[in-house]
C-alpha cells in the first residue's frame, strides 16, 4: 500500500508499506540532493511501527501521520535545512512545574522560577511556533495533566499545521479525562514508564500505587482511540534484555502502538550519575531488530538513534525548542540554557539567537550536553543553587 507523503513539482515522497514495514522513495529534481537524508531516514524508517487508520499511515508518535499537512510541513522543513535554513520541527511547552512524582531522573528539576505562563500567553507561544514552521507541539511538565486548561491548549493548535502530543506520567488518565483530551483533538499520548516491575517503577518515581494507575490510564487512552505510546528512558539499571522483553510484552498486552526507548541523560536530578555505555546502547539497538523479527512487526523504536551523528545529529537548537513553565526558551531540556523569555521577546527572535550561537550553528558531532565546550564553559560555570534554565548571557 502506497502513501504519498509529499507531492510538488520539485519533489515527490512516497511511503510504501509491505509486511508491516515501511520504505521510502523520492522522485523529482530535488531527489538527488536528498540522497543522504533519504538514506538515513530510510534506514530508521524500516524499524518504525506502522498503523493505518483510514487513509493515513502512522509511523511514530514523534512524527505527523502520512499524508497530512503537518507532515508536508515537516518535509518542507527538512528541504530548507538541507539548503541551510533552520526552523524548529517540534516545540515542547512545559505547561506547569507541578508534579505529584519525585522521579530520580527528573529533567524539570530546579525549573520552577517565576509565574507560570497563562492560557493566553501559551496560546500566543503556540501561534508564534506555528508561524516559525513547527509541525508538532508537545505538552510536558512537570505533569501536564495537572494543568486544568490543558484540553483548551491542545484545542488551540491549528491541526492543519501541527500534530499534538502529551507526555505524562499517566496517573490521571481517567476515562472522562481521556475523553476530554480526545475531544480537544489530541493526536498522541506518550506515557512515561521506568520499569515493567510494579515495585521498581513506583519506587523510582516516589509514588506508591502509581504503576497500577498508569496501567489503567494506558488502557483508557487506547480504548479512546488516541494513538498511545510508552516512553521508556533506558539507564544502566533497567536495560537488561529480560527487562526489555517484559516491557514489550506489557505494551503488547495493553495495545500500545509504540514503545519508544530513549537513553538517560546526565541532567536534572540525574546529573553526575551513570549513563548507558556504548555496548548497552548497541545491545538495545540489536534487541529492537531481533524483537521485530520475532514478532513480525515493529513495536520498539530507539529514539536516541536518530540523534547520533551518523543519522541526523543533535536536535537541540536545530530541530527542537523548549519553553519552560515561566516562558524561558531553551534549545533542549538536556541543555538548560535560557536564550530569552517569550514574555519579553518574540519566539522567532529568541530562536535566531539560539541558531546564531556557536554551540548550535555548527554541524553536531555529538549531542550538545556531551560537547566538551558546553561542559567546560557553560555547565561547569552554572552555580549549583541557581534556578534553571540559566541565562546564556551570564556565561558568554
Amino acid at each position: 500500500m502506497e502513501f504519498v507523503a509529499y507531492d510538488s513539482i520539485l519533489l515527490k515522497l512516497i511511503l510504501e508499506v509491505m509486511d508491516n514495514r515501511a520504505r521510502m522513495q523520492t522522485k523529482g529534481p530535488l531527489s538527488p540532493f536528498l540522497g543522504k537524508v533519504e538514506q538515513k531516514f530510510g534506514a530508521y524508517l524500516k524499524n518504525l511501527p506502522t498503523e493505518i487508520r483510514g487513509d493515513r499511515l502512522y509511523l511514530s508518535t514523534a512524527f505527523p501521520p502520512v499524508p497530512s499537512k503537518p507532515f508536508k510541513r515537516l518535509v518542507t522543513s527538512q528541504i530548507k535545512r538541507a539548503l541551510g535554513f533552520h526552523n524548529p520541527d517540534n516545540l515542547t511547552i512545559m505547561v506547569t512545574e507541578d508534579c505529584q512524582c519525585h522521579c530520580e531522573h527528573c529533567l524539570a528539576h530546579k525549573m520552577g522560577q517565576g509565574e507560570e505562563l497563562s492560557k493566553n500567553e501559551i496560546f500566543d507561544v503556540i501561534d508564534q511556533a506555528l508561524e516559525l514552521g513547527v509541525s508538532q507541539i508537545t505538552f510536558e511538565g512537570g505533569e501536564p495533566t495537572l494543568r486544568k486548561d490543558l484540553p483548551k491548549l491542545i484545542e488551540h493548535v491549528d491541526k492543519n499545521k501541527a500534530t499534538t502530543m502529551v507526555v505524562t506520567n499517566g496517573q490521571y488518565l481517567t476515562e472522562d479525562y481521556v475523553r476530554r483530551l480526545k475531544e480537544s483533538g489530541l493526536d498522541y499520548i506518550n506515557v512515561s514508564i521506568d520499569s515493567p516491575y510494579l515495585e521498581e517503577h513506583d519506587e523510582f518515581r516516589g509514588v506508591p500505587g502509581l504503576f497500577e494507575d498508569v496501567t489503567e490510564g494506558i488502557k483508557n487512552s487506547v480504548d479512546a482511540g488516541i494513538l498511545t505510546g510508552v516512553l521508556y528512558i533506558a539507564r544502566p539499571g533497567n536495560c537488561h534484555r529480560e527487562t526489555l522483553e517484559r516491557m514489550v510484552n506489557y505494551c503488547e498486552e495493553l495495545g500500545v502502538f509504540e514503545l519508544m526507548i530513549d537513553k538517560i541523560v546526565p541532567s536534572g536530578r540525574w546529573m553526575g550519575k551513570d549513563v548507558l555505555s556504548e555496548e548497552q546502547e548497541e545491545e538495545i539497538i540489536r534487541f529492537q531488530k531481533e524483537i521485530a523479527e520475532e514478532k513480525g512487526k515493529n513495536l520498539v523504536t530507539n529514539f536516541f538513534q536518530l540523534r547520533r551523528s551518523d543519522f541526523f545529529g543533535c536536535f537541540a537548537g536545530r530541530m527542537w525548542c523548549y519553553v519552560s513553565p515561566s516562558g524561558e526558551v531553551m534549545p533542549c531540556m538536556h541543555v538548560p540554557l535560557s536564550f530569552g523569555n517569550v514574555r519579553k521577546e518574540k519566539l522567532s527572535k529568541i530562536w535566531g539567537k539560539i541558531r546564531g550561537h556557536s554551540l548550535f550553528n555548527k554541524k553536531p558531532e555529538t549531542c550538545v550536553y556531551e560537547d566538551p565546550i558546553y561542559k567546560e564553559k557553560y555547565l561547569g560555570h552554572m552555580p549549583e543553587d541557581a534556578p534553571l534554565p540559566y541565562p546564556i548571557e551570564k556565561l558568554d
